[in-house]
């Protein structure tokens, strides 16, 4: 039997791990929305997703927090759209969060078709203002361009988003797609295994150097 070349057998692999060679999003991390890991999305997705596990309940009363976790999961969806790295997330999954993002935005009152990195940068900005209790900068964050009427009262819905159902569902399916790829080491995800990989500040967004060694 012919046995191939080892240059071979590398070019065949290499189709197979491309999206294993993408980079985490950290560089378009808005701040506010980040989390203390070398990569942003799983870490994300596991927080909102503990944030809306109540289906928008424990949200209540907490501005902050709803603009934070609505803001890393319009981040989440647009890094699944357009990083190939995270391919294999299931059809079902987007599906569900499609759903939820229709209903987190109608809840909110963000405009069907505002783009997804420009409404996750406008909560991000919104939450770090609310936790330095500057509902004045909050409304200045939440723009009428992107936010329906915007400002205070876009402000006022973040305290009181209602019942997000759909949003909790959506949310879990995302952050166990995540962690499914996480175990078998495909996507992207193994970056979160270098250690020299950057890590970000909790609330900023900052870059910072890897502390794994």
């Amino acid at each position: 039997m012919r046995r191939r070349s080892l240059p071979g057998l590398l070019l065949l692999a290499l189709p197979g791990c491309a999206e294993m060679r993408q980079q985490p999003e950290l560089a378009r991390v808005p701040p506010g929305l980040g989390v203390v890991a070398a990569d942003p999305v799983p870490a994300m997705v596991a927080e909102a997703a503990a944030a809306l596990s109540s289906a928008g309940a424990s949200l209540n009363g907490h501005p902050a927090e709803t603009a934070r976790a609505l803001g890393q999961m319009e981040f989440v969806i647009e890094a699944f759209r357009r990083n190939p790295r995270w391919s294999p997330i299931s059809i079902g999954t987007i599906t569900e969060l499609r759903t939820a993002r229709t209903e987190w935005r109608e809840a909110i009152g963000i405009d069907a078709a505002a783009d997804g990195a420009a409404v996750a940068e406008a909560l991000g900005r919104a939450s770090l203002s609310l936790r330095e209790s500057s509902t004045q900068g909050a409304a200045a964050a939440l723009a009428p361009a992107l936010f329906q009427p915007g400002g205070a009262p876009t402000v006022a819905r973040l305290a009181a988003p209602g019942p997000l159902p759909q949003s909790r569902i959506a949310s879990a399916m995302a952050r166990d797609d995540v962690q499914r790829m996480q175990r078998l080491q495909i996507g992207g995800v193994t970056g979160a295994l270098d250690p020299n990989a950057p890590y970000l500040n909790s609330l900023t967004g900052a870059q910072m150097p890897g502390t794994l060694r």
